[in-house]
């Protein structure tokens, strides 16, 4: 009687389960902005579920956050909690890329504080990377000179043709720096932060879902990219070769190069929180405007 008992029950959770599964009459979109965060999800993109579309820039985000056109957007932390806080209804489920930011020199003893005096190239005035680097440097009472330039790539073009220079860089550009130019050290930005702040590092950039959109759907999101990622990170030839057959911008060589130093990581909303935050009250300190003024509430989290 009660081995029936077991297998009965055992019957009706499972019918329990299949009910509760997602039911996908047509694929969810994404959006996600090319560079790491697309590297993220690159295993998703097989998924019939899911319809991924991978752009350049933050303008595209923008305009998904604000029409509502998309399931899920990956976006720089900071800016999903900013347009949070205008009045965007989408929830920070996850975080999947926590910094990717490089200071570049020839010099051979090349360290915080041989940058006394110096100026550094820095690209996204007022933005993440800049916020990172100032942070960095003034809490380890470093004087510099900021020279602003438009974007990464720009630095990386000043310093290909001018050596003497400090500049700060990114993943996975850096690694394309590397192609052209040889015998440069770096000094890792994200390690300078766990340094100062005991964390691990800041969550950069993550995956926003639509408020409406049905929880089984979020769960079902966030097993697939948890996957993918693992995938990235455990297997980077099986990553290299399923960029190439999606038409990746970014050369095998490149990625393989790159994908060690791009933090890709796998953190959960609830997970994440107190890392973030930590984060968000930097940029506060700094330029509050860039996360809208205030840490964001409870309900911005999944």
């Amino acid at each position: 009687m009660k081995k029936t008992l077991a297998l009965l029950l055992g019957f009706i959770i499972t019918l329990a389960l299949i009910g509760c599964g997602a039911n996908y009459d047509e694929p969810l979109k994404v959006i996600v902005p090319n560079g790491a965060p697309a590297l993220s999800q690159i295993f998703m993109q097989e998924n019939e579920n899911y319809a991924v579309s991978v752009v350049n820039g933050v303008d595209p985000l923008v305009a998904a956050f604000g029409s509502g056109t998309h399931d899920f957007i990956f976006a720089p932390t900071n800016l999903g909690a900013k347009l949070y806080n205008s009045g965007i209804e989408y929830k920070f489920i996850a975080a999947v890329t926590f910094g990717n930011y490089y200071l570049v020199s020839m010099e051979e003893s090349f360290t915080l504080e041989s940058l006394e005096g110096k100026e550094i190239v820095v690209f996204g005035q007022n933005a993440t990377s800049d916020i990172v680097l100032r942070y960095v440097l003034e809490e380890n009472e470093i004087n510099v000179t900021y020279r602003y330039v438009d974007s990464v790539g720009t630095a990386n073009a000043e310093f290909a043709l001018d050596n003497d220079i400090i500049i700060l860089s990114a993943e996975p550009m850096l690694s394309i720096l590397g192609n052209t130019v040889s015998g440069f050290n770096t000094i890792d930005l994200q390690a300078e932060y766990q340094d100062l702040t005991g964390e691990t590092s800041y969550p950069q950039a993550g995956v926003f879902a639509k408020a409406s959109l049905e929880n089984t759907y979020v769960r079902d999101f966030l097993k697939a990219l948890e996957d993918s990622i693992d995938e990235v990170n455990n297997d980077i030839e099986a990553t290299v070769t399923m960029a190439a057959q999606l038409k990746y911008s970014f050369p095998e060589s490149v990625l393989r190069a790159s994908i060690p130093n791009s933090n890709i990581g796998f953190e959960k909303a609830s997970d994440v929180r107190e890392d973030l935050e930590a984060y968000f009250n930097i940029i506060l300190d700094m330029n509050g405007a860039l996360i809208g003024g205030k840490l964001p509430d409870d309900d911005f989290y999944f």
